[in-house]
């Protein structure tokens, strides 16, 4: 399941979405052939500037902007941007898809909005933020927000909030959350969360939340929580919670919990494990090497069992005689 998961979402997701950031080519370093007519009501760039001046300070108003330097205050564009290599917009920015390379401030595009290195600030994209490095602050995409680099702050996108580095703060995706390195914060993936590294926090995926590392804090997932490394802490699903390593803390699953090695709480439909020390309440406890502890179930296995056993069959493969299958219970303290 969390082979499925990962790689879907992250091959279909993922490039579909960056397809998007594409818009030029960063290895063209042509100059830009631009006009750069307007209408000046100012002295020294600063003023009230009507057409597409390349630097200017205060209120500026142009079609499309092209071969921009430097912009501080407020620019209004009515059309997509052609290119502006190197620009570099500092306060508000606001049109059909307001683009720099830097963009900082208050940004909001009606399709959308476009850093090409950084979006710093409030960002809003009707359609999608969108970013070849970091996004930081407040950033909205109607459909997607996505950055190349890391997303931090509040990350809102209709479907999807996807990066390609760190997601740190609150993170929330539509549909889904999906970060190549650590989800950190407040995570919330309509269908699902994942990561490539680590998800730590409070955390929550629709059907399923899975991390190729570690998972850390409380862990919801609808149908399954996978943590490849390990699960530490609060970890609750409908199906299965399940590690390669290790799971440590408190864990629900209506139907398995699966680990090498298992220790906390546990309350189940089926545990599945190496090694166990703790409680664990299922239907059937399965420990394959040694139990510390006290299991409850209808059937409970252990081939070392240093604890108790409380069930309608016992069975403990290092008790000797008659004592290595009991009814109701069975206990062993060496």
């Amino acid at each position: 399941m969390k082979r499925i998961l990962l790689t879907v979402l992250l091959l279909i997701s993922t490039p579909v979405l960056f397809a998007q950031v594409d818009l030029f080519d960063d290895n063209d370093t042509t100059k830009s052939e631009c006009s750069h007519k307007s209408l000046d009501i100012g002295i020294r760039n600063t003023g009230v500037s009507l057409g597409n001046s390349a630097v200017w300070n205060g209120l500026r108003i142009n079609i499309s902007d092209c071969g921009v330097e430097r912009i501080n205050g407020i620019n209004i564009t009515f059309w997509k941007p052609g290119r502006n290599h190197n620009s570099k917009i500092t306060g508000i920015s606001l049109g059909t898809a307001p683009f720099a390379y830097e963009l900082k401030g208050i940004s909001i595009g009606v399709a959308a909005v476009i850093g090409m290195d950084k979006l710093q600030g409030i960002n809003i994209g009707g359609l999608a933020a969108i970013s070849e490095g970091s996004i930081d602050g407040i950033n909205i995409g109607g459909l997607a927000l996505v950055a190349k680099e890391n997303l931090r702050g509040l990350n809102i996108g209709g479907l999807a909030v996807v990066s390609e580095g760190n997601q740190l703060g609150i993170n929330i995706g539509g549909l889904a959350v999906v970060a190549e390195s650590n989800l950190l914060g407040f995570n919330l993936g309509g269908l699902a969360a994942v990561s490539e590294g680590k998800i730590s926090g409070v955390n929550f995926g629709g059907l399923a939340l899975v991390a190729k590392e570690s998972l850390r804090g409380v862990n919801v997932g609808g149908l399954a929580v996978v943590g490849e490394e390990s699960v530490l802490g609060i970890s609750a699903s409908l199906l299965a919670v399940v590690s390669n390593n290790e799971i440590k803390g408190l864990t629900v699953a209506g139907y398995k919990r699966e680990t090498p090695d298992y220790r906390g709480f546990n309350v189940s439909g089926w545990m599945d494990v190496d090694d166990f020390r703790g409680f664990s309440a299922a239907v059937y406890n399965r420990v394959a090497n040694s139990q510390r502890g006290l299991v409850i179930g209808l059937f409970n296995v252990a081939e070392e069992l240093h604890g108790v056993q409380i069930g309608l069959i016992n069975i403990a493969k290092n008790n000797k005689g008659i004592a290595k299958v009991l009814p109701f219970i069975n206990a062993n303290f060496d």
